[in-house]
């Protein structure tokens, strides 16, 4: 029965193949398809599901192949396989040259530019930082004021003055009168306050 029923041979020869063994001896452990990728046709090892290529219908397709007077694909095995069955003449990968390509500042994690990323003045954006042109204190006009008026506190007393209304430049004048009055009075120490109570 082994050498007349081609069935019961395939049968007996793949009955207790394991995975686990057909992966040991570098066979196939899953089905696959005799065709490249992307092909859309009719692939009859994966429409029949078949596992084991030692059967009659691999025999059948491999007659086919080499039969001048059917119209049947080619073996597409060199390419599936990875090596080049394209040219005539093939020459492999071309050994482009690595060295200094890319610069960089000798630590090929910072590359310059264009490879590089150019950072700029600013800092990154995160939740720390807040960019220039947007106003957090836009609802509280005391907030925005603040740093306009700490900017005007630094500046020379004759720009300040130039850029001040008058009723400001007024009130600003009798506030430093009043500071060098109190800067210029007398103030008794605690000594002499106790002395005047005594005299009392």
């Amino acid at each position: 029965q082994w050498e007349w029923h081609e069935a019961h041979r395939d049968l007996a020869k793949n009955m207790y193949r394991t995975s686990y063994s057909d992966m040991s001896h570098g066979r196939e452990t899953y089905v696959r398809s005799d065709f490249p990728a992307g092909y859309g046709g009719h692939v009859p090892s994966v429409r029949f599901d078949l596992f084991h290529r030692n059967t009659a219908l691999d025999r059948q397709i491999a007659l086919r192949r080499s039969d001048p007077s059917r119209d049947a694909h080619p073996s597409f095995q060199m390419q599936l396989d990875g090596l080049p069955s394209v040219t005539a003449f093939p020459c492999g990968a071309k050994k482009n040259p690595t060295l200094g390509v890319v610069p960089h500042s000798g630590s090929t994690t910072n590359p310059r530019p264009p490879w590089g990323i150019m950072t700029g003045k600013t800092p990154p954006l995160n939740q720390r930082s807040v960019p220039q042109t947007l106003r957090r204190n836009a609802s509280a006009p005391t907030l925005a004021s603040a740093g306009a008026q700490l900017a005007a506190a630094a500046q020379s007393p004759q720009r300040r003055a130039a850029q001040e209304s008058p009723m400001a430049a007024q009130f600003r004048s009798t506030v430093e009168h009043a500071n060098s009055e109190a800067n210029r009075g007398f103030m008794p120490t605690e000594a002499e306050m106790l002395a005047a109570e005594r005299m009392c």
